[in-house]
């Protein structure tokens, strides 16, 4: 009897022991990868580039009441200069406006623009911060003739426009169809695929002035002048994208986004009195990309833009950014201390 019940405990111990090595195993196996037959990844280069944009942003703001006029904003920004780096799942980039011609200063006035932005670069899931800024609009049409001088605009100097998003993109399609191919290079679309996205993301957006920012008659009161508009934006889209291959190294992009923005915002008018309320409104969006991958070197011609729009009970407010970007990069063999680094900090505390 002594027997059959050592028999037994060993039986049970035996599996027992294999089922937790059977456990390890799994818990072992490595995660699932892109199909390598439609994407190539570069995350383990260090990858540097330099970005030239050409960006607009311009801020509409329309009345309900008809008998006012809208008033629209622009900037005088001629270009901006920037570099991007890489490396594993991690990307950022940042920007500089380049110095305007002094007659069109003159014209149009300055426009002052600072842009950061970081986030990470994984093929199913990725997440992104971008901090702008824009300072110095000029009144799109509201033209004055001086005499004996040149045409010029009126401007708005005190204009600030100031945006904190983080966002998310989920891609369904991420086995074969790759989106940071196009947007962030990290990848290269080998075979020409569709895919479907899913996109979202939360601002906090900040657009003031030192007087009314909108353009009312004289009898107008204090209250009905606005001042600044504070606002939060809740933002989610469903989308869909091609990737088109040609020769293996050329590509082109092409997205498009069904959007829906819940804003809650705060008006602040000139006699610091405030308005809150909720809007929610649905517009399209689109990004284009055209460029070339090759194992070390890409290049890549982008548009992209993103759009805020608060409807409230007496305006309309549009803040419309885009920029069209020319993107050159090289790709360098990571060195060492980067890898060190990399690992004993995203990886080691973030997973990544």
């Amino acid at each position: 009897m002594r027997f059959i019940f050592i028999i037994i405990s060993f039986l049970f111990f035996t599996n027992l022991v294999l089922a937790q090595d059977e456990g390890s195993v799994t818990m072992r196996r490595n995660k699932p990868r892109a199909d390598t037959n439609y994407i190539k990844s570069y995350k383990d280069y260090l990858a540097l580039g330099i970005f030239i944009a050409a960006p607009v942003n311009t801020l509409t703001l329309t009345p309900k009441d008809s008998l006012i006029k809208p008033t629209e904003y622009k900037t005088n920004l001629s270009s901006v200069i920037g570099f991007t780096g890489a490396y594993k799942s991690v990307t950022a980039s940042i920007g500089f406006r380049i110095p305007v011609e002094p007659d069109l200063t003159s014209k149009y006035g300055t426009t002052k623009f600072k842009a950061f932005a970081i986030g990470t670069q994984k093929t199913k899931f990725s997440v992104r911060f971008d901090y702008r800024k824009v300072a110095g609009f000029y009144n799109g049409d509201s033209l004055i003739k001086i005499p004996g001088s040149t045409e010029t605009y009126f401007k708005r100097s005190d204009v600030e426009s100031r945006q904190f998003m983080v966002s998310g993109l989920y891609n369904f399609s991420w086995k074969k169809y790759s989106y940071q191919s196009s947007f962030n290079f990290s990848e290269h679309q080998l075979k020409t695929r569709v895919g479907f996205i899913m996109k979202s993301s939360i601002s906090f957006n900040r657009l003031n002035s030192d007087s009314s920012l909108i353009n009312l008659n004289q009898t107008a009161t204090n209250q009905q002048k606005v001042q600044q508009l504070n606002y939060t934006s809740f933002l989610i889209g469903p989308g869909m994208g091609l990737n088109v291959v040609i020769a293996k190294r050329v590509y082109f992009s092409m997205m498009l986004f069904l959007s829906f923005d819940y804003v809650s915002y705060a008006f602040v008018s000139n006699d610091n009195s405030k308005t809150r309320n909720e809007s929610l409104t649905g517009f399209f969006e689109g990004r284009m990309a055209l460029g070339y991958h090759s194992k070390r070197f890409y290049a890549g011609l982008k548009f992209v833009g993103d759009k805020v729009a608060v409807q409230t009970t007496d305006y309309k407010v549009e803040n419309l950014f885009g920029a069209v970007t020319l993107d050159v990069g090289y790709r360098f063999n990571a060195p060492g201390i980067l890898k060190k680094v990399y690992e004993n900090t995203f990886t080691k505390f973030l997973g990544l």
